[in-house]
């Protein structure tokens, strides 16, 4: 089989980096091009298109749920496969009514990626045993009761305790990098937690999300996750 040719499309250009890196000696797979959103996407499609593509769903000017929809439109030969930090059942629904075969978490290994971007390139589908469970608790969860039928709002009390851990270095002025060295991590880990809580407290960027810790207390020592 040749090799499958893939987009990946992600406004962090680390986690682009990162993907270039886990695909550079597949046998299965080739990185022919990368986008920092959706605009410049669908504008590098005109004329240089591939099987599949990984898809980020927070990005600028053109989102990945959007794009999706627009690029099933105009090129419906080509898969899209989401992978993104989002594993709310919200996301995954919206992903896939929008024409996505796939739906991955940034979390995933190099086998997973290349078992994903493989089944849906075959014409199959491909949700991650993460979100999957997801999935079948919301549905168990609905038929237990219709009022839970709406994902409930994003509360402070969702931020995790790594999630609080980095915020709190990140409100010392530290890196990507300086922190995913001191927490021992990637620093494509990072970017994806720092996304989740802009997602989660609502706001647009860093200082944003120093104001809001520092206005809430959440950058105290006795701040405990829960309690608020």
């Amino acid at each position: 089989m040749d090799q499958i040719k893939i987009f990946v499309a992600d406004d962090h250009q680390l986690f682009i980096e990162g993907i270039k890196a886990l695909t550079r000696d597949s046998q299965e797979v080739k990185l022919i091009g990368e986008a920092e959103n959706g605009e410049d996407l669908l504008a590098q499609l005109k004329t240089n298109q591939p099987n599949v593509i990984l898809m980020d769903i927070n990005m600028p000017k053109i989102n990945g749920i959007e794009a999706t929809k627009k690029i099933r439109q105009l090129y419906p030969e080509i898969k899209i496969l989401a992978l993104t930090m989002f594993d709310d059942t919200l996301y995954v629904s919206e992903m896939i009514k929008a024409g996505a075969s796939g739906y991955l978490l940034k979390n995933a290994g190099k086998s997973e990626l290349i078992t994903a971007i493989t089944t849906v390139y075959k014409g199959e589908r491909y949700v991650s045993s993460e979100v999957s469970l997801k999935m079948i608790d919301k549905m168990n969860n609905n038929d237990q009761s219709s009022a839970e039928n709406k994902m409930p709002p994003v509360r402070k009390s969702e931020v995790t305790k790594k999630e609080l851990e980095i915020l709190k270095l990140i409100a010392q002025e530290l890196t990507n990098a300086e922190i995913a060295s001191k927490l021992n991590n990637s620093p494509m880990t990072i970017i994806t937690h720092r996304k989740n809580l802009l997602r989660k407290l609502g706001v647009k960027n860093t200082a944003g999300l120093i104001k809001y810790a520092m206005e809430n207390g959440m950058l105290n020592d006795d701040y405990q996750i829960g309690k608020h």
